[in-house]
């Protein structure tokens, strides 16, 4: 045991002296070894005036030409401590955060391995936005009305619908104060017909084709109405409407 303690001595001072001699050659031969760059800068950021700490500023360090050079963040008491790799050249150090008035330093000269004691006072501004308009999203309502009149149907308007749905006792009695000429309104077993063509409409009840005669709507939910012609009609529901069509829209839940 004794020996192999020695060994194990002996050993380790061997790769001291290894180490040793590396370093004595890189001292001798500074070519051939990195120099290390540790400037560092230390410091505090305070609003002027008031003098509270700035916390979560960024601090930048860089070169004459912009090149950024260290990079570092100050904590809750407005400290930072920034290490910098400029070369021996000279930097500029910056200071910004969104509520603060952008401000860069003086030219710094710092030695490779110098240390800065630096404070910042920077002024406070108000955060300035241009004024931005919200429209709201577009109601069902307005969706529909919208896409109707678009495709150039004949619409009663809903303003107009709104005059006199209340006097309505029935949805016949909406469509006959409505004084569209183009229908012909029979009896409640009876199918709306075209005047044109003297035949049944398809009725179209928000969005949906429906089969019969009169559907049952209460005129109050009535919110526009349109009456389609046959080739209108063809194109949006095909076979089903070849006379034409009556589409019915009703207020959707949440619109006026």
């Amino acid at each position: 045991m004794i020996g192999s303690q020695s060994i194990r001595h002996d050993s380790s001072t061997t790769a001291t002296a290894r180490v040793l001699a590396v370093a004595v050659v890189a001292f001798l031969h500074p070519a051939s070894a990195p120099v290390a760059f540790a400037q560092v800068i230390r410091g505090t950021a305070r609003a002027s005036g008031s003098e509270r700490p700035l916390e979560r500023a960024r601090i930048v360090a860089m070169r004459e030409d912009g090149r950024g050079v260290g990079e570092a963040t100050t904590d809750d008491a407005g400290r930072f401590l920034l290490r910098v790799d400029a070369r021996g050249e000279p930097f500029l150090i910056s200071i910004t955060r969104i509520g603060l008035r952008p401000t860069l330093s003086s030219t710094l000269y710092l030695g490779p391995r110098d240390t800065l004691d630096v404070d910042f006072s920077v002024a406070e501004e108000g955060i300035v936005t241009d004024t931005v308009k919200i429209t709201s999203a577009p109601t069902l309502n307005a969706t529909r009305l919208a896409e109707a009149n678009r495709r150039g149907w004949r619409v009663l308007q809903p303003a107009d619908v709104e005059k006199l749905r209340e006097r309505a006792n029935s949805f016949e009695d909406l469509l006959r104060s409505s004084g569209n000429t183009g229908l012909i309104i029979g009896r409640r077993d009876e199918c709306i017909r075209s005047t044109r063509t003297n035949r049944c409409l398809l009725i179209v009840l928000d969005g949906v084709p429906l089969s019969g005669t009169y559907p049952n709507i209460n005129p109050r939910d009535v919110y526009f109405l349109a009456v389609l012609s046959p080739n209108q009609a063809q194109v949006q529901f095909g076979d089903r409407a070849p006379n034409g069509a009556l589409v019915v829209y009703t207020r959707a839940y949440g619109d006026r």
